[in-house]
């Protein structure tokens, strides 16, 4: 019985661990179909919303990689 409320204890904090390295992944995934965009199309900028903006005017010159990014954001 110990062993039982030991694992229910745990589990979600397994979980957790978990759930955030794979939105690390995720994010690091997104920020890689962004960099060559970035790097290209909004030198110079440095402010998330700054380089946001830029993609988004951008939006016809950026790839299909960022464009699907900026989507899954509905941007």
């Amino acid at each position: 019985m110990m062993a039982l409320k030991q694992a229910l204890m745990v589990g979600p904090a397994v979980l957790g661990l978990m759930t955030a390295a794979l939105a690390q992944s995720h994010i690091a995934e997104e920020e890689a179909a962004r960099r060559r965009d970035v790097a290209h199309l909004c030198r110079g900028l440095s402010q998330d919303n700054q380089i946001r903006d830029c993609l988004v005017s951008q939006k016809r010159s950026i790839s299909h990689r960022c464009r699907a990014v900026l989507e899954s954001h509905g941007l």
